[in-house]
């Protein structure tokens, strides 16, 4: 493969968690001009697996940032020895926002919820 391809995967990837971060700090940002005296509003999740069963190990991962009202953003890595694919979807309210969960998706979103 051509190396520009490499490098195409990872500034998407350092895209995808710039866009995340930014997110995350804008709503830290908007809760503290709300109540500043709580801490506890937003709720984040790492779930690492490995969705292919003959590759690797567990590269592949979803990051899920919810707030109080269990609304944000749900990214999505699934990583590979030839490339890595990059999902960003939001959440609103607990379920996607006109868009369809996997079932991988929806259980990491309830476990991201329950804490």
């Amino acid at each position: 493969m051509h190396p520009i391809f490499y490098i195409l995967i990872i500034l998407n990837f350092l895209w995808s968690i710039y866009l995340t971060y930014l997110l995350y700090k804008k709503n830290i940002t908007t809760t503290k001009k709300t109540d500043s005296s709580k801490n506890d509003n937003f709720k984040i999740k790492i779930i690492r697996f490995n969705p292919f069963d003959d590759l690797g190990g567990q590269q592949s991962f979803m990051l899920t940032v919810l707030d109080k009202n269990n609304s944000g953003a749900l990214l999505t890595s699934f990583h590979n020895r030839d490339l890595t694919r990059l999902y960003a979807k939001p959440i609103k309210n607990g379920k996607g926002d006109n868009i369809t969960l996997s079932k991988e998706e929806k259980l990491a979103i309830v476990k991201t919820i329950k804490g």
